[in-house]
């Protein structure tokens, strides 16, 4: 396991090192040789610097063996919160904070749960992010059908327009999700465990198939006296004994 993190550690490194070094040739290059970027990061604004940080962490916590699960999911949400605030800042729609907060928790989480989980062979974890990524995606289609579609907060701004669409788009992620839930995989249950531990509630009785309480071998002496012999048991010997009397 400690090997295994090591590995995981180096790799994230040497990766986050490499974009780095990406990312630090394209500015050289755009800045001394008068290159041109294929898109305008003006346009993004403030947010970038809430954007770029989330990424590298989201990046360094999915290469993460096993304390990246936490890098990964708050990188996610810092991901996440920087995009919502570009969207609201290009489309002037900071109402849909209203509803928009879905997508930051617990979509993000659940997000960044499964895809660590994917990478790392995690089952039980990726099980945990589908559902709360499809929690936080319903949660977010029910507020945004509400919002925009029924009260119209945001005017038509930006997605706002697609707010009638909303209950639609639900309902096909509602069937989508119910037979991902039927067919995703379940672990199986142990049933030695199981078993073991039905028994042990019920006064420690010894579970089936096993061998019985071993008593004193046969021709062995006990030190131990001899039980008292019940009243009844006492008096049938009695009885016993004086009708054998009598018939002789």
């Amino acid at each position: 396991m400690q090997g295994d993190a090591g590995r995981g550690s180096r790799v994230a490194t040497v990766v986050v090192g490499l974009l780095l070094i990406a990312v630090g040739v394209v500015f050289l290059a755009v800045q001394s040789f008068g290159l041109e970027l294929p898109f305008d990061m003006s346009q993004i604004g403030w947010p970038l610097y809430i954007i770029a940080p989330g990424i590298v962490l989201l990046v360094v916590g999915l290469l993460l063996p096993d304390a990246g699960v936490g890098l990964a999911i708050g990188g996610a949400i810092i991901t996440t919160i920087g995009t919502l605030l570009a969207y609201q800042s290009t489309y002037d729609h900071y109402a849909s904070w209203a509803y928009a907060w879905a997508l930051v928790a617990p979509t993000s989480v659940g997000a960044a749960m499964l895809l660590w989980g994917i990478l790392h062979r995690r089952g039980g974890v990726a099980r945990d992010g589908l559902g709360a990524l499809a929690v936080g995606l319903i949660m977010f289609l029910v507020g945004f059908a509400f919002f925009e579609g029924i009260l119209d907060i945001g005017d038509g701004r930006g997605f706002a327009a697609l707010g009638r669409q909303a209950l639609p788009v639900l309902l096909i992620a509602a069937g989508v999700l119910l037979i991902l839930t039927r067919l995703w995989p379940r672990p199986r249950r142990e049933w030695g465990a199981a078993w073991q531990g039905g028994w042990q509630s019920w006064g420690h009785a010894p579970a089936p198939g096993a061998p019985p309480a071993a008593g004193p071998a046969p021709g062995a002496s006990s030190d131990a006296p001899d039980a008292p012999q019940s009243p009844d048991l006492m008096s049938s010997a009695t009885d016993q004994s004086s009708t054998e009397e009598q018939t002789r």
